[in-house]
């Protein structure tokens, strides 16, 4: 047999068995991450969001489940803004802090954000599933000041209105990105909150 054969089958193998890993070690994780998983935010996306949502130097950002903290990373090169991610997958919480040790303005802390105060937060990035966008909507209302700015992936918040909704030009890409505004009146929590911004 060639050796170039050798090679492939040898590369094949491995690339099989590193996401055979992958797949048992989410599999197991499941009990931990209460069904998240790491799905990484694409560069056109992270792109379109940092266009979108300039900050000033020392705002505050919060990436609520911060995979490996690619956005968090995007937003403090380009903006030098305090950046604080929330990771409840332990392989993609490690990944974020090893990736990240460099980068002053950029926290990572392991576990989930619901019980967190957000009240500081300037802009707000998620990427997560639409199961949790009712019960993160009426959290961000409680929580949030206004004026403050709110970055959803995929998946709009129940109840709240976009002012605008990107779609990044890559094809692949393409899902949309919401982003909201905190009002800046003081607004009943609630159903009463929900039906008066739909």
């Amino acid at each position: 047999m060639p050796l170039w054969v050798i090679i492939v089958m040898i590369l094949m193998g491995a690339l099989f068995a590193a996401k055979l890993l992958y797949v048992l070690g989410t599999g197991g994780l499941l009990p931990l991450t209460q069904g998240a998983i790491f799905v990484s935010t694409s560069t056109p996306r992270i792109q379109a969001t940092l266009d979108a949502v300039p900050m000033r130097p020392g705002e505050r950002l919060y990436d609520l489940g911060c995979g490996d903290g690619r956005v968090l990373r995007a937003m403090v090169g380009r903006y030098d803004v305090q950046a604080v991610g929330f990771e409840v997958n332990p392989v993609a919480y490690l990944v974020a802090k090893a990736l990240s040790v460099a980068t002053e303005r950029v926290r990572i802390c392991y576990g989930n954000f619901w019980s967190k105060d957000l009240s500081d937060a300037d802009v707000v990035f998620c990427y997560l599933f639409p199961d949790l966008m009712e019960r993160l909507a009426l959290k961000l209302h409680r929580e949030l000041r206004p004026g403050c700015r709110v970055v959803s992936c995929n998946f709009p918040l129940s109840g709240w209105t976009p002012t605008q909704i990107l779609h990044p030009t890559a094809q692949r890409h393409a899902d949309p990105i919401y982003l909201y505004e905190v009002p800046g009146s003081t607004v009943p929590t609630g159903p009463v909150w929900i039906s008066h911004f739909t």
